[in-house]
């Protein structure tokens, strides 16, 4: 017998299989203006604190990329006139920062320091050594979680618990 509990476990399950496909599929239909708009806007107001007290100085003149591999993503940014500029899709950066999906929303959930990831080799840093290891500092030392919006917090939670548990939602559909 289907009962009503049963239709909404059965959909709460697939829409957690889903879940980590998210950002993909945003990335893939949205286009270049937007994504960087996007990016621009997002970066700037996260990070304004840091842009006011001249704590992104590091970057003037400076190129750095990141690059979310299983994603098939990567952006530049670099700093003008206390503005961090985007560009996607990214530049040649003095320095590159690659990792993956995964490694990236445990860093921003605080499930793993950089540095772990850096020995671990799941966070890459290749180009100038010491600004890519700034930027691996400053990504350490700022609770991005308590900057980013709510509702896209939460999402981001949502596709890092689902990510976690593949074979759990894979299992139940």
């Amino acid at each position: 017998m289907v009962t009503l509990m049963s239709v909404l476990t059965h959909l709460h399950s697939r829409i957690n299989a889903k879940l980590p496909q998210v950002p993909a599929t945003l990335i893939r239909f949205t286009s270049t203006p937007v994504m960087e708009l996007f990016l621009n806007t997002g970066i700037n107001h996260l990070l304004k604190k840091e842009r006011q007290q001249n704590e992104l100085d590091f970057l003037k003149g400076q190129m750095a990329r990141v690059e979310i591999t299983d994603l098939k993503f990567d952006f530049s940014f670099t700093l003008i006139n206390q503005k961090l500029v985007v560009t996607v899709p990214g530049r040649p950066g003095d320095a590159t920062l690659k990792s993956d999906q995964e490694s990236m929303l445990k860093i921003l959930h605080g499930e793993v320091d950089p540095d772990t990831l850096f020995f671990r080799r799941k966070l890459l840093i290749t180009g100038d050594t010491e600004l890519g290891l700034y930027i691996k500092n400053m990504i350490d030392t700022i609770d991005l979680t308590q900057r980013i919006p709510k509702p896209i917090m939460h999402l981001l939670t949502q596709i890092h618990k689902a990510s976690r548990q593949p074979q759990t939602a894979e299992k139940r559909l």
